[in-house]
């Protein structure tokens, strides 16, 4: 089981690093260089692959590549491209080439997504049932593990060594964290794949969707994380414009925020086993969307950072163990044959909800203020959970 869950830190962690920088330092550039918050929202739109990477996951279902394994060797693969493409990104003048930037960007995230298509698949096949709830703890805490390095640590160095050297220190992160999967031998199946191309891209599909309940179970996964990417997207640039210097924000949202949601995911892994997974979303999305509210403190204008940090850590936490009991409710609809499709279309479809969620954002607050657009976020949260009571077959 130890390896298992060193496994799974290892690449939950590495997937978050690089993108977790880019996310959360260009748009503190950008408003930095007095950009609007209507053009930082719509750079939710880089995060497009991860909502759209249910489109190529049944491929990597169905494929597998020479003598690294079947799931293995897509992780080995797309890690390399992510940590060449971090390097190259260190050599880009950001003030003189932003476009080039953002297509990097862009691959970056297509590169990370594609790598957790894989990395899904071989955690749902690794965890047996009872190990889920442990499992799902060490997800949450890896991506926010990788949000640390990427969107904490990441943050202060490059407030003190430059944009250069943060970026080519994190390639080398991304290169060191494919040791235990190189590590790991993986047990892969001899069954040939001889049915029609396509009848097998689609039918993944077509079973899941046929599945009791899988509409209004996918609809509460659309809605379920949209309020925190939402709040998410302008706390940033709301705290640039109360004065918080680039470490500052990284030392609170990147390090401290970040190192409560694992000790938080890790509590919720430990409650879901008690409770079940139904109760577990129910009680942690409500206790999420209640205290998004909070975010209402620092948008009226107090900047005190006590303040702000206690608000930042109580947020963060209930996030978490929302989060990570969604993790592990849509782990128990995945069937092993269809590991990263059946994941990833979950996954997918929480990746649109908060691409539409955080352009929205951006709208709401340019247009009424950061106030009002906290209240908005704090209501979709809530409808989900609402939501959440009539899906009455989660559990298996």
């Amino acid at each position: 089981m130890l390896a298992k869950l060193i496994l799974l830190a290892a690449l939950y962690t590495t997937q978050f690093i690089p993108t977790t920088f880019f996310i959360q330092t260009v748009p503190v550039f950008m408003r930095q260089q007095n950009m609007s918050l209507d053009a930082i929202g719509l750079l939710s739109f880089l995060i497009l692959p991860s909502a759209l990477k249910f489109l190529w996951s049944p491929f990597i279902d169905r494929y597998r590549l020479p003598k690294l394994g079947h799931y293995r060797g897509w992780i080995i693969c797309f890690q390399v491209l992510l940590a060449l493409v971090t390097f190259g990104c260190a050599f880009i003048d950001i003030r003189e080439n932003f476009n080039i930037l953002v297509f990097c960007m862009f691959l970056a995230f297509l590169f990370s997504s594609s790598q957790d298509i894989a990395t899904d698949a071989l955690a749902v096949n690794l965890l047996e049932p009872r190990e889920r709830g442990l499992g799902n703890a060490i997800q949450a805490g890896g991506n926010v593990f990788g949000g640390i390095i990427g969107g904490g640590g990441a943050l202060i160095l490059l407030d003190r060594i430059g944009w250069r050297y943060s970026l080519i220190i994190m390639s080398v992160i991304i290169l060191l964290t494919l040791i235990p999967v190189l590590l790991h031998q993986e047990q892969v199946s001899n069954k040939s794949q001889k049915s029609n191309f396509f009848k097998s891209y689609f039918q993944p599909f077509i079973n899941f969707l046929s599945r009791p309940k899988a509409l209004p179970w996918l609809f509460v996964v659309l809605l379920y994380m949209g309020g925190e990417m939402m709040s998410g997207t302008m706390l940033r640039p709301l705290f640039v414009d109360r004065g918080l210097s680039l470490s500052d924000i990284g030392l609170m949202l990147g390090i401290v925020s970040y190192s409560v949601r694992i000790v938080s995911a890790l509590i919720a892994g430990v409650l879901i086993t008690h409770l079940g997974r139904l109760r577990s979303l129910a009680l942690f999305g409500f206790a999420a969307s209640m205290v998004t509210l909070l975010y209402i403190i620092p948008a009226i204008g107090i900047s005190s950072l006590p303040v702000l940090y206690a608000v930042c850590i109580t947020v963060n936490a209930a996030q978490s163990m929302a989060y990570t009991a969604l993790l592990s409710a849509m782990m128990d609809k995945c069937e092993p044959a269809t590991a990263a499709t059946d994941y990833t279309f979950q996954v997918s479809v929480v990746y649109i909800g908060g691409i539409a969620a955080s352009v929205l954002s951006g709208a709401i607050a340019s247009a009424t203020g950061y106030t009002f657009m906290f209240i908005i976020s704090a209501a979709l949260s809530l409808l989900s959970v609402l939501l959440i009571t009539r899906v009455d077959a989660l559990e298996k």
